[in-house]
Parts: C-alpha cells; sequence; structure tokens
C-alpha cells in the first residue's frame, strides 16, 4: 500500500505563524479523508489546506498514531491545519527560514523589513494591526481597478478591485512605495524585479541568488507559464548552434504547459514521438503569452514554422532542454 506524509501545524493567531509541526505518515488516505469530511471529488490527491477541530485532531492522533499536543503551548488562539507534503516544491525545502508565514514574528525582530498582501484575509490584516496601532509597524492601503483588457482572464469576473496593504518596520517606509512602484513596472515580472522584490522584502542577497536558481531549475524562469514542446535531432543542434537562445524553426510546433509536478506525463508525451529526442521548455513576455492563450487556456498550441520569429522575439531567457535522450 503507497504511503503519503502529512504535515499538522499548530498556528498562532496573535503572532500569525506556525509555533508546533509535526510530520506523519498515511496508508490509507480514505480513512483520513472520512475524518475530516473532505471532498474526494474535489480534491482527490489531498492537495488543499485543511483547518481541523479538536474532534478531528484525536481521531487522527488515534488511527495514525500522531502524538500531536498543541495544547501544551497553553496559547489563547490557535488553529490546526493539515496539509499534505509536496516533495521538492514545498517552502519547507528552502535552506533558510521563507518568510510565508512567519512574515509577523520576523517584523517583530527585525528580520524582515517589509510585508505585502494583496486582497489580505480580514485575520491576517487583524494580526497586523494591532502592532501598526502600537506604532510598531507603519501601514499603507492601495486599492485600484482591475483593467478592462484583463477582465476576459480572471476567474472571478465580479472581481474589478485589487486591494494591496503593506506594513513596513518604522524607519523603513520608504519600502513600500519602491515596491509598488515595481509591481506597476510594464513588461511582464522577470528574475531581476524578483530579486529587487526580495531585497525590499529583507532577503539577504545569498538567499534571493538561491532562489532565482531554484525557480530557473524548476520551472525555466520566473515569470509566467512555462511552455514546453519536442524537438527532433535536427532541432536540438540547431539550438545548440544557436546557444539555446531560440526554438528552432521546425515546419511546426505543438506547444504544451509544462508542468513540474507532471515530470511522468512529460516523459510519456516524449516517447509518444519516434522522433523526439528532448523537450525544450521556456518562458515568454506577457504579451506574447496573452496572444497565445487566446481562446484556449489549456493548450496544447500549433505554431507553424512563420509563427516561430515572433515566438523567439518574446523568449524571456535561454531555452532549456529536458529529459535529452539519443536519436532513434
Amino acid at each position: 500500500m503507497s504511503q503519503a506524509s502529512f504535515i499538522l501545524s499548530a498556528f498562532d493567531l496573535n503572532l500569525w505563524c506556525s509555533v508546533l509541526e509535526t510530520k506523519f505518515t498515511v496508508d490509507d488516505l480514505a480513512a483520513l479523508q472520512a475524518i475530516i469530511d473532505a471532498d474526494i471529488a474535489d480534491d482527490p490527491d489531498f492537495a488543499g489546506l485543511y483547518s481541523i477541530d479538536p474532534d478531528e485532531l484525536n481521531a487522527i492522533d488515534q488511527r495514525f498514531d500522531v502524538g500531536f499536543d498543541p495544547a501544551r503551548l497553553k496559547l489563547p488562539e490557535i488553529e490546526i491545519w493539515l496539509e499534505r507534503e509536496r516533495k521538492g516544491r514545498s517552502i519547507r525545502d528552502v535552506p533558510y527560514l521563507v518568510h510565508t508565514n512567519f512574515e509577523l514574528p520576523l517584523m517583530l525582530e527585525g528580520r524582515k523589513k517589509l510585508a505585502r498582501f494583496t486582497d489580505v484575509h480580514p485575520k491576517t490584516e487583524k494580526a497586523f494591526d494591532r502592532w501598526a496601532e502600537k506604532g510598531v509597524l507603519h501601514k499603507e492601503v492601495f486599492v485600484e481597478s482591475i483593467p478592462e483588457s484583463l477582465i476576459p482572464y480572471l476567474i472571478d469576473p465580479n472581481h474589478r478591485e485589487v486591494r494591496d496593504v503593506y506594513y513596513s518596520l518604522k524607519g523603513e517606509e520608504w519600502r513600500i512605495p519602491a515596491m509598488n512602484l515595481l509591481w506597476k513596472a510594464e513588461g511582464g515580472w522577470n528574475e531581476h524585479f524578483e530579486r529587487l522584490e526580495g531585497m525590499l522584502f529583507g532577503y539577504e542577497d545569498w538567499q534571493n541568488d538561491w532562489w532565482i536558481a531554484h525557480r530557473n531549475e524548476q520551472s525555466g524562469g520566473i515569470g509566467g507559464v512555462p511552455f514546453c514542446c519536442k524537438v527532433d535531432s535536427e532541432g536540438l543542434k540547431w539550438m545548440e548552434l544557436a546557444g539555446f537562445k531560440a526554438l528552432p524553426p521546425l515546419a511546426e510546433i505543438q506547444i504544451h504547459i509544462y508542468d513540474p509536478d507532471e515530470d511522468t506525463v512529460a516523459a510519456a508525451l516524449l516517447a509518444e514521438d519516434e522522433c523526439a529526442v528532448a523537450f525544450a521548455r521556456f518562458k515568454l513576455s506577457l504579451e506574447m503569452q496573452r496572444k497565445l492563450l487566446d481562446g484556449n487556456t489549456q493548450g496544447p498550441w500549433q505554431i507553424n514554422r512563420e509563427q516561430i520569429p515572433e515566438i523567439n522575439r518574446h523568449l524571456k531567457r535561454q531555452v532549456d532542454v529536458l529529459f535529452r535522450q539519443s536519436a532513434p
């Protein structure tokens, strides 16, 4: 029977961070789903984040022998969360403390200089507001209408405004207009913006270096949807001669969205084509991405030879070669 790892967290609503965690192994997903009454149809892989009540926690402890006892912390306001461990893409795999869900204590310690929330959850804002009201943090709010050109791409077309809430340490207020200006810059997000954002938040240079290198390796670069296409031996040779700075001028290319969690699917797709020897992974400018996705957000997309030069003009970085294999 296959096993899966899960994490239980005790989340302090006053400090707005996890203060106790434990990992445990589940040998029967159906049993866990039955305990927390999870909707299998909506979340068959248990990828969601679940709030656990005391009775559910007790049942989990008895069934899976977890030994998780947040009551011993004697904290007045905590929530218990359950999530499935995501191997290879979890922030717990990063070799430094990622600020996510630790923003408030890090700011109170002076280790984090700035926090930014878009359409922030009321409980999150309440936790930070306590310290803004005490004069420890500085708060600014920006509300802007979503441009009409982006309305067709919204999940909820009735959501027409974006509310950004910033908190900074006292004396670091300059970071707020700097970050707001960064997010208004045109041309699409890229690794230079990512580095500037990290610096404004308070990450160290080596941490920004690691993060950008990791994102390049995992998804082909910062910002936007990663795409991929199969190439034959001639196409691969052409890309090598071009320094991996362009896609080859093949008669026709079928482009797919690349999902780093579905490497087995990508490898199977490659095996279906006896002429293919590798996948080329690439990212496009926001302008080209919208043009490509127009009317079809799932793919695949058929690109002919005449369209490839335009695609190449909109590449955001080098083309990565994945699953390279010998020519038949």
